[in-house]
């Protein structure tokens, strides 16, 4: 499980895009998938990214396993 820091404008631009996938599927599921979906896709940036410029990019692993409340 890894964490990222966002800034302010950063958190805005994504939940932005969070609430325009949600208003484009009537399913709750297909919802789910789109989101899922663009989560993946920028997971697959970042760590295009930390590839391509390892100073500018830090990635690390939390090795505890998440805990559903």
């Amino acid at each position: 499980m890894a964490t990222m820091y966002l800034d302010a404008q950063s958190k805005a631009e994504l939940h932005a895009e969070a609430e325009k996938l949600m208003a484009r599927y009537e399913s709750p599921l297909e919802t789910v998938k789109a989101l899922m979906a663009y989560n993946c896709e920028l997971e697959t940036q970042i760590l295009a990214l930390a590839h391509r410029h390892p100073g500018l990019v830090a990635i690390s692993f939390d090795p505890t396993p998440p805990v559903l409340g």
